[in-house]
């Protein structure tokens, strides 16, 4: 990572660079891990990720932009690194997370239902489509034009940080959506 950050140094920060996305994830990240940064550290954060968006030709700080929050040595954060990934995750893939939990939920109501033979036609046919449309997500998620072609993973300074994060994060997912699918289909039966 050393390396990467060396490139930033003389970077000239783009005065109408847009970085509502920072500070919104740094917001978050107070709020979820119960902390509140300095204003030093935040100014460093702040710096790092700037550069990184103008030497990209970023117009806004995108969540590949972020991740040189990484870059920043720095001792205020007790386990910064887990923290950071945890709540990157939790955004970049909120829309992702917020099905997997309701598609668990209805997965766990119909299971019990199923086993105690008090399912509906109506919740059978409920679980088909949802094991239909789980498998379209899998089908999407499987893409690898997903993580080489997304803009939004596209950094000259973090790229290869956030595609191993991406692609880690995106084949937990398609594990879980499997396992749903396969449950909704014996359930629909």
């Amino acid at each position: 990572m050393k390396n990467n950050f060396e490139k930033i140094n003389d970077i000239k920060i783009d005065e109408n660079l847009n970085n509502k996305v920072f500070r919104d994830f740094i917001k978050y990240f107070e709020n979820e891990n119960k902390i509140s940064i300095s204003k030093s550290l935040y100014e460093k954060f702040e710096e790092v990720v700037s550069k990184i968006a103008s030497y990209n030709n970023h117009k806004f700080v995108k969540p590949s932009d972020l991740f040189g929050m990484l870059f920043i040595q720095q001792e205020e954060i007790e386990d910064f690194e887990n923290k950071f990934y945890e709540s990157i995750k939790q955004t970049m893939f909120k829309e992702v997370i917020t099905y997997k939990n309701l598609n668990s939920d209805i997965k766990d109501d119909f299971e019990v239902k199923y086993n105690n033979k008090t399912l509906t036609l109506e919740e059978k046919q409920h679980a088909a489509k949802l094991a239909e449309w789980i498998r379209k997500q899998v089908i999407i998620f499987s893409d690898e034009k997903l993580i080489e072609h997304n803009e939004q993973l596209d950094n000259k300074i973090t790229g290869e940080m956030i595609k191993s994060f991406f692609k880690e994060q995106n084949e937990i997912f398609i594990r879980i959506y499997k396992w749903h699918a396969n449950a909704f289909e014996i359930i629909s039966n």
